[in-house]
């Protein structure tokens, strides 16, 4: 029988390996059975669409447009997290998992302005779909991927890096806002 924890400290490629190939199976599945009724009760894709476009235009297409740059402002405030955590914080893939214990406490690039520069890009890159698609069930998305976000994530986070790095967490915290 093989070790999972020790595989996983020897080898932390093979358990990020394994996460993201059950990520990608539960997702196929996911699909799947999102779709199946699709084709079992032929139903027309344009209906698909149109809920997801829900109501349609409110944001007529020329101006819609102007959810673009939330979208890439998202995804430079990702990288830009991301690559601070990996060559300033030295923190690995593994360990940045949303509730993991914190190794090191980064506070430079992004960090100086927003606690949470990464879920504040992904909200970033969702509000800009939102106003692209002009979808109120986008938009209903991103309320509940802020509320899960906020107080299951943060709140979590939040403790983690209090118990870990004490007075030093505390002086950041009061020093920086959580969102921006």
């Amino acid at each position: 029988m093989i070790d999972y924890e020790e595989l996983k400290t020897k080898h932390p490629w093979v358990d990020i390996f394994l996460k993201g190939l059950g990520i990608l199976v539960s997702s196929t599945i996911v699909t799947i059975l999102l779709l199946a009724p699709i084709y079992i009760f032929n139903i027309d894709r344009q209906i698909i669409v149109d809920i997801f476009t829900f109501p349609a235009d409110i944001i007529p297409l020329p101006y819609s447009l102007i959810g673009l740059p939330p979208i890439a402002v998202g995804m430079g405030l990702v990288v830009w997290a991301n690559y601070n955590l990996l060559h300033v914080g030295k923190i690995g893939l593994a360990a940045r998992e949303p509730m993991q214990t914190p190794s090191s406490l980064v506070v430079v690039g992004p960090y100086r302005y927003s606690r949470n520069p990464l879920y504040l890009g992904g909200l970033l890159m969702m509000t800009g779909l939102v106003v692209v698609w002009s979808s109120l069930v986008v938009f209903l998305g991103l309320i509940l991927v802020y509320l899960i976000f906020r107080y299951k994530f943060i709140k979590v986070e939040e403790e983690k890096l209090e118990e870990a790095f004490g007075v030093e967490y505390l002086e950041y915290k009061m020093r920086v806002r959580r969102w921006f």
